[in-house]
């Protein structure tokens, strides 16, 4: 049902401490996020975008505030009940590709299926199943040293699929990428929402990346400034020339 809200966030705050001076990284962040939906969450640094990114994906906890994913709150869960929440709903793409040096491109696409105990059988076919799907078919065995920065981002993304997770999270996934590879990882992202309809949550402060997006989230300073509904490509480039525009005349303060 595309009007189902995967994410739902009410007055999210997150504050940090140092010593003792309290760092506010996000205040008051509302929003929803339908399944089916492509977003990206834009800001420079400092904005805010991967300390949300982090509490959308059950990785770090709000300070106070309200988070439910798939109709679920977030906020009381315990630690072993949001492992189980984020290995069964949610696919992490980074942009340091987070994959085990010493494995093959098999075993680290294998990982999430073994916390969630499929068997090696099962877990095996389907691994290789993903693998192909991003066309590395040929480099199961291959290690991390032994792929390109671009390869190494789709067994990442192999990774994130294996448990057709109803979300995909993807940190500044071409941060290290040159453009070509970076392109390359991006229309694997686009073919993934386009054609299986799956919901993708991008950070990023790439215009190029932004500008597949159906609806662009603008943070500075913790706090939500934009929420821009993208009706095409060329409207994309429109709101992101706007947007960087505003940033740099400082429009946003």
């Amino acid at each position: 049902m595309i009007n189902f809200m995967l994410i739902e966030t009410r007055d999210l705050q997150k504050i940090y401490k140092m010593e003792d001076v309290e760092v506010p990284a996000l205040r008051n962040i509302s929003f929803s996020i339908k399944k089916g939906e492509f977003v990206s969450i834009m800001g420079p640094s400092g904005s805010g975008k991967s300390t949300l990114m982090h509490v959308i994906g059950c990785l770090d906890k709000p300070t106070s505030g309200v988070i439910k994913v798939g109709g679920q709150d977030t906020v009381n869960l315990g630690e072993n009940e949001l492992a189980k929440l984020r290995n069964k709903k949610i696919g992490f793409v980074f942009q340091s590709f987070n994959l085990l040096p010493r494995a093959t491109a098999l075993a680290n696409v294998e990982l999430p299926m073994v916390y969630a105990g499929v068997g090696i059988k099962e877990r095996t076919k389907k691994a290789k199943e993903a693998l192909e799907a991003v066309g590395l078919g040929g480099r199961l065995y291959h290690r991390p040293t032994q792929l390109s920065g671009g390869q190494q981002q789709r067994v990442a993304i192999a990774r994130a699929l294996v448990n057709e997770p109803a979300i995909i999270l993807a940190d500044e996934p071409t941060g290290n990428l040159d453009t070509k590879a970076g392109a390359e990882v991006m229309a694997i992202l686009q073919k993934l929402h386009d054609d299986e309809k799956r919901t993708v949550i991008l950070v990023t402060h790439e215009l190029y990346v932004a500008e597949h997006a159906e609806r662009i989230i603008q943070l500075l300073d913790g706090k939500i400034v934009a929420d821009r509904i993208v009706p095409n490509r060329k409207k994309a480039r429109e709101i992101l020339t706007e947007i960087a525009e505003k940033e740099e005349n400082n429009e946003y303060s």
